[in-house]
Formats: C-alpha cells, structure tokens, sequence
C-alpha cells in the first residue's frame, strides 16, 4: 500500500517489475553477433560451443627430448640408456631414438613422451638418459584442455580477458550476445546549464545525466545524454517522447518533485502510465516509476546524491536482468557506529558512512546527511541502510555497511 512517505521500495519495486514483465519488455532485450575480439565485457547470448580442441595436436609440454617411452624403460642413474639423436625438427621419432623438441612442438611422429632437458645429458650425438619416462609424460594430449563440441561460453556469461583467450583459442572468431541497452537520460531544469562557464547565482551546472551516463555505461548499457530540457512542458513531452521511440528505457533527472516548475508526472500521465510517484526512502523520495509504450521510464530526483542512489536502487537489478547479466555480489561490511544515530521511523534511511580502523571490527563514521553534497560520495566507503521501523541506534552498535 501507498503511505504518506510513499510506497515501500520492494512493493513498488515488485509491482513495476509485475508491469514490465507483462508489457514483454524485460524479455525484449535483441542479440547481435559480434567479432568476439570486441565482446569484452558483454553477455553471451547463446551457447559458445568449441569449434576445434585445445590443444589441437599432441605437442611437448617441456624443453627436451621426445621418445618412445618403451625405449627409456632400464634408465637409472646408475645404469644409463644412451639413444642416437634425431635431427632437430623431425617430423618422425624412430624407435631407438631421441629428438630435440621445444615447449609447444608438435611431438614427433611414433614419440610418446618427452624427457625434460634437465634429465638428460648429449654427448657427441646420443642422448644419455637416467630415469624412465612413461608414456604420455610431458606430452599436450589434443582436447586435453578443450574437446571439440564443448561448450566454451555458456549463455549469460560475461566476456573478460581469459574468456576471450578460450574462445579464440578454440576457433571462434563471431559470438552472439545480447544487446547494450539503449538508454537516454533527459536532464530538466530551467536552472540546469551544460557548461564549464563561471555561473551566475542561481545556475546549476548539469552533473547528474554525467554521474548516470558513467553509471548506466558500468551496467552494460549504451547512454544517450539528451541536452537539458528546460521546465517547458511541450518541449519535455516532446524530448520524453522521441527518446521513448529511440531508446530501451528512458532517465529523466529532476522534476518529480511537484513544484510549479516539475512536469515528469504531467509529461508521463500523458504519454503511459505511471506505476509508482514517491517512495518511503531518505534521500530519494520524488522517484517516478513508469512505462511508455510497454518501456520504463523513471524520473530519478535531482540532487545528486539522491539521484545517484535511486539510480542504483531502481536501475541496477532492472538493466542487469534485461539483459541476462549477472548481478554482481553485494559487499558488506560488519562496523561498529561512531556514535548513536536517531532516524524518522515510516522510510528506509540511507546513510553515507566512513569506514575506520577499529578492533575487533572497523569504525563507521556517518556523514552529513544532506542529499546536495556530493562530497560525500566521494568521501564514503558505502551506505549503512537503516529499516523503516526503527527510530534508533545507539554508539557502538553493529551494523553492516554496504560498500561502494
């Protein structure tokens, strides 16, 4: 239900996702085929299967010699086998004989195994040898580290560096993954000015559509920023509408407040339908949940903290689910609190707290609470949530800190 701070984030979390599930669009996200040497980063779409095996020939694992290992079989130290040396680079090794082979040599026709460099001594043009090798040893079996038909890269997995080197070395060259998520972000503010410019009183250089392009780009998706559009309501109807047409999902920053000056609301009770206008959290309340044309639309506030943390609350968990990303694993951090803290019951507060040293567990300062300074986020480790009911915490109490 609705309160007077707003809804419950989950509820309003739950039933925007319920819309959005039921437009089709959470399972709307198109593939695209890629060289996978450009695939760093992005989600495979369907499965990798290896097109030939790793290795793909028999080959030495090891500096030395290639022999048959029947041959080897009476070596002791005190009892040497001596073998006439091959030349180096046969294709064939003869039973009865040694060839010089390199660390990723093909082995030698008839070889079965390598004797390590280090075993071994050459006098004149024998090989003299003081330890039985067993077949198989020191010796790359093909598809020992990859079978042919295998799968490389299952569906949903990220490419990073040691993916990519799998895949190449197996014989892909194209991967289907999903597409970035073409997302705008819509700055508004008659105050709002894109500019490096000194400012005159009463001007707000736009900072936030930058946090959010930074931080939508970090969650895999491709961000449009759409010049600041002034407190006009045609001309933000307009903006919202083309970017609906272009986009995937649709950020607006600032005007949810419901001022004079905030159309967001007016704009998308026009053009879709909105699923939630104010959620109980500190910051953040104003947030606008929406769909246009069966795609979210969210109307993010203004001031940068609160703008920074809504994003990461209404955004994150949606753009990696439409995109079969997996969600990366929270980390907290067990603290003891600096000082005793007392909170509005009726939200969900968030706190920016600094983490210092302390025994047994680390100290968790919190700083200013107000939602324009974006200072803080530079300053603070992570945010300490504290629940809706609880008016109260005292010094020294334990808390857990989700960190940056």
């Amino acid at each position: 239900m609705n309160t007077g701070s707003g809804w419950p984030r989950q509820r309003a979390l739950e039933r925007w996702r319920t819309e959005l599930c039921e437009s089709g669009w959470l399972d709307s996200c198109p593939t695209e085929e890629i060289a996978i040497t450009e695939a760093i980063g992005r989600v495979i779409a369907r499965p990798v299967p290896a097109r030939r095996s790793v290795p793909h020939y028999a080959g030495s694992a090891m500096d030395g010699f290639a022999v048959h290992a029947v041959d080897t079989t009476k070596a002791t130290a005190n009892h040497p086998v001596f073998l006439p040396l091959g030349p180096v680079g046969a294709a064939n090794c003869q039973p009865g004989q040694a060839v010089p082979v390199d660390t990723g040599d093909a082995l030698p026709i008839g070889a079965d195994s390598v004797v390590m460099i280090e075993q071994a001594t050459v006098t004149a043009d024998r090989l003299e040898i003081r330890s039985a090798a067993r077949p198989g040893q020191h010796v790359r079996q093909i598809g020992e580290d990859i079978e042919t038909g295998a799968i490389i890269l299952p569906a949903g997995k990220i490419v990073g560096p040691a993916e990519l080197a799998a895949a190449m070395a197996a014989g892909t060259d194209r991967v289907a993954v999903m597409a970035r998520p073409r997302v705008t972000v819509i700055p508004t503010g008659d105050e709002i000015v894109d500019s490096a410019d000194a400012l005159p009183a009463g001007r707000i250089r736009d900072i936030n559509s930058y946090m959010l392009a930074a931080l939508l780009a970090g969650w895999g998706a491709s961000v449009r920023r759409h010049p600041v559009v002034p407190d006009d309501l045609p001309r933000l109807r307009q903006a919202v509408g083309a970017a609906v047409a272009a986009s995937d999902l649709v950020v607006l920053n600032a005007g949810t407040s419901g001022g004079a000056g905030d159309f967001t609301r007016k704009v998308l009770d026009c053009l879709g339908q909105v699923v939630c206008h104010g959620v109980a959290i500190r910051p953040g309340r104003p947030v606008l949940l929406a769909l246009a044309d069966g795609k979210p639309v969210v109307g993010l506030p203004g001031y940068p903290v609160s703008c920074l943390l809504t994003a990461t609350l209404f955004l994150k968990e949606l753009l990696h689910e439409y995109q079969r990303r997996p969600l990366p694993q929270r980390q907290f951090v067990r603290a003891r609190l600096a000082d005793g803290f007392r909170s509005r019951p009726g939200a969900e507060e968030f706190l920016r707290v600094v983490l210092e040293p302390g025994e047994p567990l680390p100290v968790a300062r919190i700083l200013p609470k107000g939602a324009s300074l974006i200072s803080t986020l530079t300053q603070a480790d992570g945010w300490l949530r504290i629940a809706a009911e609880c008016s109260e915490l005292d010094e020294e109490a334990v808390v857990e800190v989700e960190l940056f």
